[in-house]
C-alpha cells in the first residue's frame, strides 16, 4: 500500500464514522421531517456549500462531464429514494443488512461493466464483509418479519453498487469536485420534485436544523467528494468494502449514546467485518 492509498484508506474510514455517527441521529429527526423531506433539503444545502467551490470549474465543464454527473446522481437518488422509502415498510436493523448486499454486487458489476478481472481476494471480502453485517444486526434480524419494503431495499442495493460502480470507470477523468457536485445538485433536483407530493407536515426545531447542517457539511459535502475522489485512485471492490463499514461506527455510537445491548454475536460480526476491510486494504491493488 502506497501512501496515496493509505491516505484515502484513512479518509473513507473517516467517512464511514461520520455516516455511521449520524445514522441515528437521522432516525431522531424524522419525528420533525418525512424522509424525502430531509433529503431534499439536506442535499440542496450540500449542493449551495459545493458552489463556490466549483463554479469556475464547472463553467468550464464539457457535454460529457455534465452527462457522466446526471446519470451517476441519478443512480444516486433512486438508491437514497428507494432505501429511504422501503425504510418505512421494514425494519431498520433488515433494511440495513439488505443494503449491505451491494458490496457483493460491486464485483460482479465490475467485471461485467468494467471489463476488469475481479482477484479472489476481492470476493472473499466482500462476501464476508456482508456475513460480518448479517451478524452484526443478528438481534434485530431475529425479531425482523420480511416485509414489502425489503423489495425496494434490495433494489436500491443494486443502485448503490451501480453508483459506485459507474463513478469508478469516469472518475479519474473528470475533476472530482465538479463530478461529486453534480451528483448532489441531481439528488436534490430529484428530492425537491418527489418533495411535492410529500403530504408529511414540516415541524422546525433546533434539532432538526443542526442535523440537516451537519449531515450537508460532513455525511454530505465532504463524503461524496471523498470517496469521488477515493474511487479516482482506489479499486472499487476496495472502497466497496470499506464504506459497508459504516455500520460499525453507528453501533458503537448506539452502545455509548443510548445504551443499546450488544451480544457475542453482534462482537463477532464486527471482527469479521474490520478483518475484511483490513485484509482487502492490504492484498488488494
Amino acid at each position: 500500500m502506497d501512501r496515496h492509498d493509505a491516505l484515502y484508506l484513512t479518509l473513507l474510514i473517516f467517512v464511514t464514522f461520520i455516516w455511521g455517527v449520524t445514522f441515528p441521529m437521522i432516525k431522531d429527526v424524522f419525528v420533525y421531517l418525512s424522509p424525502v423531506s430531509f433529503l431534499a433539503i439536506r442535499f440542496v444545502v450540500a449542493a449551495l456549500i459545493f458552489l463556490p467551490f466549483v463554479y469556475r470549474k464547472l463553467r468550464a465543464s464539457n457535454r460529457k462531464t455534465i452527462r457522466y454527473g446526471i446519470i451517476a446522481g441519478v443512480f444516486l437518488f433512486i438508491a437514497y429514494y428507494l432505501q429511504t422509502v422501503g425504510l418505512m415498510y421494514t425494519e431498520p436493523a433488515l433494511s440495513g443488512t439488505i443494503t449491505g448486499i451491494y458490496v457483493v454486487f460491486v464485483p460482479l458489476i465490475s467485471y461485467f461493466y468494467l471489463r476488469r478481472r475481479v482477484m479472489k481476494i476481492e470476493v472473499y471480502s466482500s462476501v464476508f464483509a456482508f456475513l460480518g453485517l448479517v451478524l452484526m444486526s443478528y438481534s434485530g434480524l431475529h425479531s425482523a418479519a420480511i416485509e414489502s419494503g425489503d423489495i425496494l431495499t434490495f433494489i436500491a442495493a443494486i443502485f448503490y453498487a451501480m453508483q459506485l460502480v459507474y463513478v469508478s470507470k469516469y472518475a479519474s477523468d473528470i475533476d472530482p469536485l465538479t463530478f461529486s457536485f453534480l451528483q448532489i445538485v441531481v439528488v436534490a433536483v430529484l428530492s425537491l420534485a418527489f418533495m411535492r407530493t410529500d403530504m408529511y407536515p414540516l415541524h422546525f426545531s433546533y434539532y432538526a436544523l443542526f442535523v440537516v447542517v451537519f449531515t450537508a457539511i460532513f455525511a454530505t459535502f465532504l463524503a461524496t467528494y471523498v470517496y469521488v475522489s477515493a474511487l479516482s485512485k482506489m479499486n472499487v471492490t476496495k472502497v466497496g468494502v470499506i464504506l459497508i463499514g459504516e455500520p460499525i461506527f453507528a453501533d458503537v455510537t448506539s452502545i455509548f449514546l443510548f445504551n443499546e445491548p450488544v451480544g457475542p454475536v453482534e462482537i463477532l460480526g464486527i471482527c469479521i467485518m474490520i478483518v475484511s476491510i483490513g485484509v482487502i486494504s492490504y492484498f488488494s491493488d
